[in-house]
């Protein structure tokens, strides 16, 4: 009985501080891509900004819109956003590899 006891109290633990905030380091709930991928991912980046005039739809040309067409709303805001991160994240590699 004592078993069952400990374990319920440390679940309820848990629970309190995940209300308080205070969280375990937590797993990503995001689907990694390779780095394969990335290193695509970011040759676009790069010709994208390398490029002589302004380019006013960098994430436009990222997307892959035969995967984009396919998801759902909620799919297709979150693979937008994700691409925003990753072009942002891209962008700074490459300003930092420039300046080197």
């Amino acid at each position: 009985m004592k078993n069952k006891n400990d374990l319920l109290k440390m679940l309820v633990m848990q629970a309190k501080c995940r209300l308080r905030g205070e969280r375990a380091p937590r797993k990503e709930n995001v689907k990694l891509i390779s780095k394969t991928e990335d290193e695509v991912l970011y040759e676009k980046v790069v010709n994208i900004l390398n490029e002589e005039e302004e380019v006013l739809d960098p994430i436009a040309r990222l997307m892959d819109m035969t995967k984009y067409k396919k998801l759902d709303q909620a799919g297709k805001e979150r693979y937008f956003f994700s691409l925003v991160n990753k072009y942002r994240d891209l962008k700074d590699r490459y300003i930092k590899e420039k300046r080197a």
